[in-house]
């Protein structure tokens, strides 16, 4: 066995401008592979994270009497919820207001129309928010009792810094309008499906400016921090919940739920995952995920060929030398063991090079302002793409370069040692 392994290193040092173009082969096919995994990891971390901030947390408690989303005790409500959950979630009650571009902020004379309000209490969501970019201001200087968090392209639109003083004018639940004067907080990088429209308000502020009974909130959140959730967590979380109040079934479109929500006859309650709210944004996720692995079977099937190919004709070329090995005692085991071992060491010095390449690409990555690009933004941290490194993805992926190369390396191998040692002898390489 160490006698063919030193005659595998012999061989590879004595060749190396013969299997230099496989290592390149190897190295770059593995770095694009490892580099496209990365990115893709990246853009739908980001994308997760944004729609986390977006949606409040981890899962989302609706509740509604047959006459829409509202819940009326919410303190009493979100305290009994507290004590079912484990001490490491967050809870907080929102309002959302689905503006509809009828809601509009004013600065001196400049007008930006609103997509979606949403009333927060700052001491429940801070957390949740400082994972933010934020372009102007922080969560530190905010006032909790009197604040708006923008977007940068609204910030922009209307002129405005952390600390000036808008105008948000809305219709109140009678449908007259109303006007509340509010001190901008922070401003967020966003210009997503996620941000660019919506703003973040008190929740006091929000609830008084609509004319909403004190005790009402329209959601409760939960949030588990950087933690992911499982889908068992999850169905725990439901289940557990559901022995106290009146859930529908679990959902895994937040429609069925919401779309429901005037026909209940008695309090009804929704558990609304996050991925429940991210239906439309899954399909281009697994679009992206089909486009991705494409690219890597691709680039491994074209590996396989270029080594397997090129290794068969290295093989026949060494016809002569295998014809030697024999002549002078040599099993066939150990030959094959020795081909083994050359293609094993060039397959891992080409996936180890390759690796090192394609973090060295994402380093590069990280360089590029992509927030040119429209609605490109969602995937995007403060403007740039954030490769984040999948170990289990990468390490399948260099085990299946590495794996299936080895089986046409071992094909090619088992023919060349079938021939008589008179026949090799006679062959020149």
């Amino acid at each position: 066995m160490i006698y063919s392994i030193k005659l595998a290193l012999r061989s590879l040092i004595y060749r190396k401008s013969q299997y230099l173009s496989l290592f390149l082969v190897c190295l770059f096919g593995a770095a694009v592979s490892l580099c496209s995994i990365s990115i893709s990891s990246g853009m739908i971390k980001s994308l997760n994270r944004k729609a986390k901030i977006y949606y409040g947390g981890d899962f989302t408690l609706m509740c509604s009497y047959g006459k829409g989303l509202e819940i009326y005790d919410y303190k009493e409500k979100l305290e009994k919820i507290k004590s079912l959950l484990p001490s490491d979630a967050c809870l907080s009650a929102r309002i959302d207001f689905a503006a509809r571009r009828n809601s509009s902020l004013y600065f001196e004379g400049s007008q930006a129309l609103q997509q979606t309000i949403k009333g927060i209490r700052l001491e429940d969501e801070k957390e949740l928010l400082s994972s933010f970019t934020f372009a102007e201001g922080s969560l530190n200087e905010v006032d909790p009792d009197n604040f708006i968090l923008l977007s940068s392209p609204v910030a922009s639109l209307l002129n405005v810094r952390p600390g000036d003083e808008v105008t948000l004018q809305l219709k109140t639940l009678d449908g007259l309008l109303n006007t509340v004067n509010v001190k901008v907080g922070a401003v967020f990088l966003d210009s997503s499906a996620f941000g660019m429209y919506t703003s973040y308000i008190n929740f006091d502020i929000l609830k008084t400016a609509r004319n909403y009974p004190e005790n009402y909130a329209d959601r409760i959140c939960v949030n588990f921090g950087k933690k992911s959730l499982s889908e068992k967590e999850l169905h725990e979380y439901y289940s557990l919940l559901s022995r106290e109040f009146n859930f529908e079934p679990y959902v895994t479109e937040k429609d069925s739920f919401t779309d429901r929500q005037y026909s209940f006859e008695r309090e009804s309650w929704g558990f609304i995952p996050l991925s429940a709210n991210l239906t439309e944004v899954q399909v281009m996720e697994k679009a992206m995920n089909a486009v991705i692995t494409f690219v890597i079977i691709m680039l491994t099937l074209i590996i396989i060929a270029g080594i397997g190919s090129t290794y068969r004709v290295i093989i026949m070329k060494r016809i002569n030398e295998i014809g030697i090995y024999m002549a002078v005692g040599m099993k066939k085991r150990s030959i094959l063991i020795s081909l083994i071992f050359e293609s094993l060491l060039l397959l891992l010095a080409g996936c180890l090079s390759g690796l090192a390449l394609s973090l060295v690409l994402n380093r590069i990555l990280l360089l590029p302002d992509f927030s040119f690009i429209p609605a490109f933004d969602m995937f995007l941290e403060n403007g740039n793409l954030t490769p984040a490194f999948d170990v289990i993805k990468s390490a399948a992926v260099l085990l299946s370069i590495i794996s299936a190369t080895l089986a046409a390396v071992i094909y090619s191998s088992l023919k060349s040692i079938r021939i008589m040692p008179v026949d090799a002898l006679a062959e020149t390489e």
